[in-house]
């Protein structure tokens, strides 16, 4: 999935000499914190609330663009590359440029959380164990022997490092809901598991999946 298929088209873009007032009452209306700012069909870069908030009405937006290079990404880049740069730069949407420096379109968080819960499987109704355990003792296929010797299979599986302890953390998304069996083989095997859903919970769901993709991409 790219960051061209991501593109919304209902956010306006602002001109250089356009006001304040008008700049703010948009990202009002579309609940947004920053705004593209284009010379003709240009990018130059954006402007952010916190800082028009401090302007005057009247005044026109050119002199609040950010210096430096503009945050933005190419229509090619896959989604993860918009993802993490938003993450990092806490924006609430993206610009997707092209070569020449025009402007397509803005990503917003809500399509980028939405390509996420494709890509880790948040959406698809199912349970989640999260286990810990030291990075020598992960061995993928008996995870997966395990869940598989419960009639179920796993659909993602997610790593990353707990920076505190060095202790891995492992966690799997199954195809049931009912993981009550997949809880105690693990148990037996002596995994630590340290949280489990095991409803289909989709917003926790996408939350806990979203900050674990997060923690995987600052790695």
């Amino acid at each position: 999935m790219t960051s061209a298929e991501l593109i919304t088209n209902h956010i306006p873009s602002l001109q250089l000499t356009d006001q304040v007032r008008l700049a703010l009452n948009y990202m009002q209306d579309h609940h947004v914190t920053e705004l593209p700012v284009l010379e003709n069909q240009t990018y130059k870069g954006m402007v952010h609330e916190e800082e028009l908030q401090d302007a005057g009405d009247d005044e026109i937006v050119e002199p609040y663009l950010h210096p430096g290079r503009p945050a933005q990404v190419n229509p090619a880049d896959f989604f993860l590359v918009p993802l993490k740069l938003m993450h990092q730069l806490q924006l609430s949407l993206l610009p997707v440029v092209k070569e020449d420096g025009e402007l397509m379109g803005v990503i917003t968080q809500e399509e980028l959380l939405q390509a996420a819960s494709h890509y880790n499987a948040a959406s698809v109704p199912g349970g989640i164990v999260i286990l810990q355990m030291s990075p020598n003792s992960f061995y993928i296929s008996e995870i997966g022997r395990i869940v598989e010797s419960n009639n179920a299979k796993i659909i993602h599986l997610n790593t990353w490092t707990d920076t505190s302890t060095g202790e891995l953390m492992v966690a799997i998304k199954v195809n049931k809901n009912d993981i009550q069996d997949i809880l105690s083989s693990f148990e037996r095997y002596q995994y630590n598991v340290i949280q489990y859903f095991g409803e289909n919970l989709s917003e926790e769901e996408l939350k806990v999946n979203y900050d674990h993709l997060m923690n995987y991409l600052n790695i």
